[in-house]
């Protein structure tokens, strides 16, 4: 028979030896650990091996299939959450983040990375072609759009690409089809509100107003002389002087990142952020109804002006499910801003059009194009 095996306790010589070695590991490797969490990096790529400070980037995605970018270098890491990157290591001084994918819309930002601070930003990528999903007055048995006297497909919607497919006839007959509910209820929201290809800044003499949305609280004024305020949370849009703006209104605790700057000097916060931004600091820093606000170590404007590419606005509003862009209808078509302005402020069109009209509804955006009804659709599937 094998015998157990006998395991005998390590003798006081040994437990101290060990104890010992640990603890001097401990003391080497502590003074390291604290070095690197500190942001302190050895830049082997010089070669003197200098010490340098790093800091880290956190960006948030609105589509997980993305590949984004750090100077040219794709990250290849691991998202830190379902929705996020979060890069380390980067050496202080300007960085550009590009977020792309070949049927989106690419976003970039150059921003300035600080040692030992993460800088947040959060990228957005609409679809490149627009998507729409066509609302019929008629639907096959098996909802199916059905678009009649029309011959060919390719007419309807032909600047725009279809999430369902569609049939057309000839014909006018109405008996094989069924009335479509859902557009009885989309004809409804904008029969109910007269259209408009008007602009936003020009003087209103009454309630009429260019705008359609019912998913944001408005107070409708009757001159431009006076804002006119759509709010979601603590961030109201505002126009003002033909210009759209983002104020904040809440607490400087919970104020956005993107209001806020590292600021030294106007040479400086100009190289970092771009001269609209130094140029904002410095008339905040002067005025006495809007002052800036002071975040820590940080300076806060209170209202960002949002870039509406020098066209006139005809409808504007919070993006549906979101707080930092705003959607906008202009001259050409519909677009989506990001409120947040440093460097740039990202723009992209989702739809162009001369003669639209637009209902946000329960955050799904409706237009009408001539005869056509269809829901704008925001989010493409990557296929697998």
């Amino acid at each position: 028979m094998l015998e157990k095996p006998q395991i005998e306790s390590l003798s006081t010589a040994h437990r101290k030896r060990l104890f010992f070695i640990l603890a001097a590991v401990f003391l080497i490797s502590f003074p390291v650990m604290v070095f690197y969490t500190a942001g302190y990096r050895i830049d082997l790529g010089s070669d003197e091996q200098t010490i340098v400070t790093t800091g880290g980037m956190y960006i948030t995605t609105d589509n997980l299939e993305v590949d984004v970018y750090l100077d040219d270098e794709q990250i290849e890491q691991l998202r830190l959450f379902r929705s996020a990157y979060y890069i380390q290591n980067i050496t202080a001084g300007q960085h550009r983040v590009v977020v792309q994918r070949p049927d989106l819309s690419t976003w970039v930002k150059d921003l300035p990375v600080d040692s030992h601070m993460v800088i947040e930003v959060a990228a957005f990528n609409m679809p490149a072609v627009p998507h729409v999903r066509p609302i019929s007055k008629y639907v096959t048995a098996t909802g199916t759009p059905v678009y009649l006297g029309i011959a060919d497909a390719g007419e309807v919607l032909k600047d725009a690409t279809t999430t369902v497919p569609i049939l057309t006839t000839k014909s006018e007959r109405i008996t094989p089809y069924l009335i479509n509910k859902e557009y009885e209820f989309v004809d409804g929201l904008f029969g109910s509100t007269s259209t408009t290809s008007r602009s936003v800044f020009k003087e209103m003499t009454d309630e009429e107003r260019f705008r359609f949305a019912t998913s944001s609280n408005m107070q409708s004024v009757g001159s431009t002389s006076i804002e006119a305020v759509i709010e979601r949370g603590n961030i109201h849009l505002v126009t003002r002087d033909r210009e759209l703006f983002a104020v904040w209104q809440g607490p400087t605790q919970s104020i956005p990142y993107y209001f806020c700057v590292t600021h030294v000097d106007a040479t400086t916060t100009a190289l970092r952020y771009g001269q609209h931004v130094a140029d904002a600091i410095e008339q905040f820093s002067l005025a006495t109804t809007t002052p800036l606000i002071a975040a820590g170590s940080r300076l806060c404007r209170p209202e960002i002006k949002i870039d509406h590419l020098r066209k006139d606005v005809y409808f504007y509003d919070f993006f549906p499910n979101s707080s930092d862009l705003v959607f906008l209808q202009l001259t050409d078509g519909l677009y989506v801003t990001e409120i947040d302005d440093r460097s740039w402020q990202n723009v992209q069109q989702i739809y162009a059009g001369t003669n639209l009209q637009v209902v946000i509804e329960n955050n799904v955006i409706y237009v009408k194009d001539g005869p056509y009804y269809f829901e704008v659709v925001t989010k493409l599937e990557v296929e697998r």
